[in-house]
């Protein structure tokens, strides 16, 4: 796209793709030439015309785009965030899973010891030796062991789903299909199931990753 120019007579062949690289490229220019302007000028208004993206959208994508990150970060937060997003999926199934343990361990009636005879009482230890106190105790005691586990992982949870709160729904849907799932979704897959053009992707998913960078503090 080096010596590419944008004009009213080719603008209809060129893909939305390309039309939006280039119009980031231009507004993103230090020098700015009279045709680059009018350039700028054919891009925005065919855009708004056809209603394939907004003049805003376009803009506040190159906004975002140009955040202050430094170099070397701005090369590694992606793959951090990624790592961060996989993990609370992990975190969050377990969650579920002890739940569901916790329903099936947790005993219905917390009192079992009123009904103990005195001839189930060793005379030296005074330990209850009822099969039946037993397993409930034990039933309490694993309880207690899965709920103080699910809140160890609930703090565990709550910066990413602090961070997941500072994106809008576009972006929230985005990360969900793509990172919240076994197997990690490809961006071609999204797009189509999405029905987004390929700028539009990857502005959400870029800004999406940015934001959760910062909320978690990488950046």
């Amino acid at each position: 796209m080096k010596n590419f120019q944008v004009t009213e007579l080719n603008i209809s062949l060129v893909p939305v793709d390309w039309l939006f690289a280039r119009y980031q490229k231009l507004k993103k220019s230090v020098k700015i030439t009279a045709g680059g302007q009018k350039e700028l000028m054919v891009i925005r208004e065919y855009l708004e015309k056809t209603g394939r993206t907004s003049v805003s959208s376009c803009d506040e994508e190159v906004e975002q785009t140009e955040m202050d990150i430094p170099v070397a970060i701005r090369q590694q937060y992606v793959s951090i965030v990624e790592y961060r997003l996989k993990q609370y999926y992990q975190a969050n199934k377990r969650k579920q899973w002890l739940h569901a343990e916790l329903q099936t361990v947790r005993p219905k009636e917390p009192k079992v010891t009123a009904g103990m005879e005195l001839t189930g009482v060793s005379g030296r230890s005074g330990i209850p030796h009822s099969s039946t106190e037993q397993a409930v105790m034990s039933m309490f005691d694993k309880a207690e062991r899965l709920q103080d586990e699910i809140w160890e992982v609930e703090d565990q949870l709550y910066p990413m789903e602090k961070a997941l709160r500072c994106l809008d729904p576009d972006q929230l849907k985005l990360v969900e299909a793509k990172y919240f799932c076994r197997e990690e979704e490809l961006d071609e897959y999204l797009m189509n199931s999405f029905n987004w053009y390929r700028a539009k992707y990857y502005q959400v998913k870029k800004t999406a990753l940015i934001l959760l960078a910062q909320s978690l503090r990488i950046i």
